[in-house]
């Protein structure tokens, strides 16, 4: 075990860095656009509210990061500096699009204001859920880890049922993420047909993440591989 000591031990400051990027990488994500996309969801809340209870119920809902190929020409002059002009460049565009929804429920039109679908809004809160998952198995993975170095110990198996699923989570939450991106993106491009606006409707995925993804499963079966012959080289002594 003494061996095998500083060997878990550089595992365990692998795991530690892989923890801190993976959590400041979401972070970095999530929180800018937390604060606004709180209030834009508390608005929509009050307003379907006011709607069904004044008696006429309308669907609204966001679309947001809605990537734009072409966009009306602004040009920019500035009164302090007038040799100069600044030409604008939209890239990323959020809607909110309000519509008649006549004889829907109140919940119906709630699961409805991402997207306009139902299944976008499930999709979402599944992919969040994803990510905790992710971030729970490796609290997992470490904690293990401390514990074998501890304890003097071999790694525990779960350890490698833990990086299956953080790997195939990383890939089904990219390929989550890209479809409804892509749905968005599609209905962005019917709402704004006719407008000076072009809409990216081409269904892009990160595969740098889904790259990662592969490698933290290769890095599991290595793991499981290298148990086995541990536990053969036992039985055989």
């Amino acid at each position: 075990m003494q061996n095998k000591k500083p060997f878990l031990q550089r595992l365990l400051a692998i795991y530690i860095a892989f923890f801190i990027a993976l959590t400041a990488g979401l972070a970095l994500e999530f929180l800018p656009g937390f604060n606004r996309g709180y209030a834009d969801g508390d608005e929509i809340g009050m307003n379907l509210a006011r709607n069904w209870g004044s008696g006429t119920p309308r669907l609204i809902y966001m679309l947001e990061n809605i990537t734009i190929d072409e966009s009306p020409e602004n040009v920019l002059a500035l009164p302090e500096n007038p040799n100069v002009k600044i030409d604008t460049k939209i890239r990323k565009i959020g809607l909110v699009v309000e519509q008649e929804a006549p004889g829907t429920s109140i919940i119906g039109l709630a699961f409805r204001s991402l997207g306009g679908s139902g299944w976008i809004y499930i999709s979402v809160m599944l992919t969040l859920l994803a990510y905790l998952t992710i971030i729970a198995l490796m609290f997992l993975i470490i904690n293990s880890v401390r514990r074998s170095i501890r304890e003097e110990r071999t790694l525990d198996k779960r350890n490698v049922w833990y990086l299956r699923a953080i790997g195939g989570l990383a890939i089904a939450t990219e390929l989550m993420d890209g479809v409804v991106v892509w749905t968005m993106n599609r209905r962005a491009a019917e709402l704004l047909a006719g407008s000076q606006y072009t809409v990216d409707t081409a269904f892009h995925l990160s595969y740098s993440t889904i790259i990662i993804g592969i490698l933290i499963i290769f890095a599991a079966e290595v793991f499981a591989i290298g148990q086995n012959l541990s536990e053969e080289q036992k039985l055989t002594i």
